[in-house]
């Protein structure tokens, strides 16, 4: 039987790996970019050099960003979950991106005037992007002493909370309205007995705040 003679494997030429490199522009962060003169005899070390690059091109260009990850108008929406998680800020899944990004926005505002009926307004307005009618009972009382029978004794603090959402968003999906209320009860002082109602906004073309759809 009739031998075939074995082929030699085919190997590229040297001029084409280096024309299969990326051009080397000047001024950047890439290993090859810094290589001392010396070093550039032939192409060997910019053909080892070239796969370093290629693997901490994405780490260099993160740290260059760095700063857009972290501003809410440019960050990504899981890192601006992140961030609110950071803040102790839980919001429903109902909230929309930029719901979230407002509340990173108003940050130390929002949870400065917690518990007031600022601070409800602004997370009503600018979270949720919604509208706000509150009652309240109101009133304070103060005494120079824990036990003054001048002082008399201050009426239950009370609030009737109507929270009217853009119009469709809690037909949109089961358990919105539940949970809107809920995030709103955490924003009334633990002492008010409150009554929240949430319900949609009858006109449909009327804008309430600048917080956008649910995601």
């Amino acid at each position: 039987m009739e031998r075939l003679p074995s082929q030699a494997p085919v190997r590229p030429a040297v001029a084409d790996l280096a024309s299969a490199l990326p051009p080397l522009v000047a001024g950047t962060r890439s290993l090859r970019a810094i290589l001392p003169e010396s070093y550039r005899q032939g192409d060997f070390a910019d053909r080892y050099l070239a796969g370093f690059d290629d693997a901490l091109a994405p780490l260099i260009t993160a740290l260059d960003c760095l700063d857009a990850h972290f501003d809410p108008h440019t960050a990504s929406d899981a890192f601006v979950t992140w961030m609110l998680d950071w803040s102790l800020t839980a919001l429903p899944a109902c909230v929309g991106s930029q719901g979230r990004r407002n509340a990173l926005l108003l940050g130390h505002r929002l949870h400065g005037l917690r518990g007031t009926r600022a601070g409800l307004d602004l997370l009503v307005r600018y979270v949720l992007g919604g509208r706000l009618e509150l009652t309240e009972s109101g009133g304070t009382h103060c005494s120079a002493g824990p036990d003054d029978p001048s002082v008399p004794v201050p009426e239950a603090a009370w609030a009737q909370v109507r929270v009217l959402l853009p119009y469709g968003m809690s037909r949109g999906r089961a358990g919105i309205a539940e949970d809107v209320a809920d995030l709103v009860r955490e924003w009334i002082p633990a002492h008010v007995a409150a009554q929240v109602v949430v319900e949609d906004d009858e006109d449909p073309l009327l804008v309430r705040g600048t917080a956008g759809g649910s995601s």
